[in-house]
């Protein structure tokens, strides 16, 4: 998984490759027929809606309780991320963005729909080359609520930017996304370092 596979012998089928290199050095666990069997049963279940921010309190728990205490890692709950990160970050945005619809509709009413969909398109480049920086991230929170509603900005402006006709096909042509690139951070322990890239990426996928 850490480097990904065309095709595995042992499991039949390819491997993707996993990105935060929690794999590169891989140790096979001793485990009874009752937690294989528990791992199989959660493998078949839909995890589409667990929050990926989760592997937090996973981080913490799995860290010596004398280590945690000098590191200072503790999960931050979703509700305490977001009142920094909607005031400092997100609002701002979604304030431009506001004043953005509003002169691209008064593009739109005077005829100029190529301007219009111009200015909606400057926002999405302007959105795709934010960057955020956690200078002490442990397991991500703070950058996947981030990344999560940074992503949610950018679906309201696709939507802007196909009301007005810009195409699937020009968007495709045009390329840039909003990402786990624009998401940095810093952090002492590489483990936390590690999950906090693989948080990011699930959330992202």
């Amino acid at each position: 998984m850490n480097t990904g596979a065309a095709f595995s012998g042992v499991l039949r089928a390819p491997v993707p490759h996993f990105n935060g290199g929690l794999f590169a050095e891989p140790e096979a666990l001793a485990l009874s027929k009752e937690q294989i069997d528990l791992l199989i049963d959660a493998a078949g279940a839909d995890w589409r809606e667990v929050e990926p921010a989760i592997f937090g309190t996973l981080l913490e728990r799995a860290l010596d309780p004398v280590e945690r205490h000098k590191l200072g890692a503790h999960y931050t709950p979703r509700a305490y991320v977001e009142r920094l990160v909607l005031p400092t970050i997100v609002e701002p945005l979604r304030a431009e963005w506001a004043n953005v619809q509003a002169s691209a509709y008064r593009l739109d009413q005077d005829g100029k729909r190529d301007k219009a969909i111009e200015a909606v398109r400057a926002f999405h480049r302007r959105l795709c080359t934010v960057r955020v920086l956690d200078p002490a991230c442990g397991s991500g929170n703070f950058l996947y609520v981030t990344l999560e509603h940074l992503k949610r900005l950018e679906g309201e402006v696709l939507e802007a930017q196909a009301g007005l006709g810009f195409t699937q096909q020009g968007l495709e042509l045009e390329g840039g996304t909003v990402s786990p690139e624009q998401m940095l951070g810093l952090e002492t322990n590489p483990r936390a370092a590690r999950i906090a890239e693989t948080v990011l990426w699930i959330g992202y996928l």
